[in-house]
């Protein structure tokens, strides 16, 4: 896999922009909210990472916040450009009018007749991107938690085919009563906060998230080296207990990527927080590193963003490069692994090159490989 070069990105999480999440991390001042959801036949509240200002279950409010985070990027496009650059959607919403299908006959008390409205995800992304004068090629990617960041290494390949010059990639989430309502029901939820690799960990904390990454031919100070995305797992919700299928996107991504493990520099954990989710991928970083590893996680201070996972979590950990530091990981106080143990202090770092994990649901899981040329 040839090289992209990593242009620009641009964030909007639970902490803020992308100035005000950095802030966050850097002072680990974190703000987590709640939800309120339905459980069965009961309301229960759960930890949840919120927006400050609301983004409403519709499609108008939807639209207008992709716009609004596209309004920061797109004018760093010279306007002759912006007919080879495509516009990619990684998410894992589905049709608002399906959702409101569920809600209205899912539940025996509020059962109601119910006729289709089909409106395609996609058509965010046409509808977006003939505003912005963007190339006609547009694609939304919808495959769990590793959405966007398949949507990354789609947009790697068109460029590297010669289809487009550039693309936007787009990760967008937001709060999902149907989602929560199902992680919930699977015991998947903290009751208070994400402990990645802990061993008093209880499940993950969801959040809100909207992440732009501007990728192209240009010269960068950041790359997207490689990477390896596969779909291989024992059930439907995680991978074997041993790692193996992630041990394998790992190696894969460092052979794409023309590197090896001895090469990184530091490694971006996709760590839920979930019992199961957890011991895989540590399982899979010993066969893979040796333990002088340095590894971190992200969701404690954002939350589990699932589909928008993959661009919030790689613009962020940029962000925090470009400032000079790896973050620390949060809430691990006792790893599972007693070898293998996350980076407990931010350290200082402003250059090399990087893996970054995302291991979902429905066994999809990708390893992609940056990299930041020394200062």
């Amino acid at each position: 896999m040839a090289t992209v070069n990593i242009l620009d990105y641009e964030i909007y999480s639970a902490q803020g922009n992308l100035e005000e999440t950095l802030e966050a991390i850097k002072n680990q001042e974190i703000v987590i909210s709640s939800k309120t959801i339905r459980a069965i036949e009961e309301d229960v509240v759960i930890p949840f990472f919120s927006f400050r200002d609301e983004v409403s279950q519709n499609q108008k409010s939807i639209y207008n916040a992709l716009k609004n985070l596209l309004l920061k990027i797109v004018p760093k496009i010279d306007e002759d450009k912006r007919e080879s650059t495509a516009l990619i959607i990684g998410t894992s919403l589905v049709d608002w009018y399906l959702v409101d299908a569920i809600n209205d006959t899912a539940y025996e008390y509020k059962k109601t007749p119910y006729y289709s409205k089909k409106h395609s995800i996609d058509s965010y992304a046409k509808k977006l991107s003939k505003e912005f004068g963007l190339n006609e090629f547009t694609m939304t990617i919808n495959t769990a938690c590793t959405s966007s960041a398949n949507a990354l290494l789609e947009a790697s390949n068109l460029i590297n085919c010669g289809v487009v010059d550039y693309a936007i990639v787009v990760g967008v989430e937001i709060f999902s009563p149907i989602m929560s309502s199902g992680f919930y029901a699977m015991n998947l939820i903290s009751a208070d906060k994400p402990k990645p690799f802990d061993k008093k960990r209880d499940g993950l904390v969801l959040g809100e998230a909207i992440a732009g990454i501007l990728l192209g031919v240009d010269k960068s100070k950041w790359s997207l080296e490689g990477g390896f995305s596969n779909c291989n797992s024992q059930t439907i919700t995680s991978v074997s207990q041993s790692g193996d299928e992630c041990v394998e996107v790992m190696q894969k991504a460092l052979e794409n990527a023309k590197t090896q493990a001895q090469n990184i520099t530091a490694l971006k954990a996709h760590a839920t927080g979930s019992d199961s989710n957890d011991e895989a991928e540590i399982n899979a970083i010993s066969k893979v590193f040796d333990s002088s590893l340095i590894f971190t996680a992200l969701k404690p201070f954002v939350g589990h963003t699932i589909g928008a996972s993959g661009v919030l979590e790689i613009s962020l950990f940029m962000a925090a490069i470009d400032d000079g530091f790896i973050p620390k990981t949060l809430s691990c106080e006792n790893s599972i692994l007693a070898d293998y143990i996350p980076t407990k202090e931010h350290i200082e770092c402003d250059s090399g090159v990087f893996m970054c994990n995302y291991f979902g649901f429905g066994g999809n899981n990708i390893s992609l490989i940056i990299k930041k040329e020394s200062l």
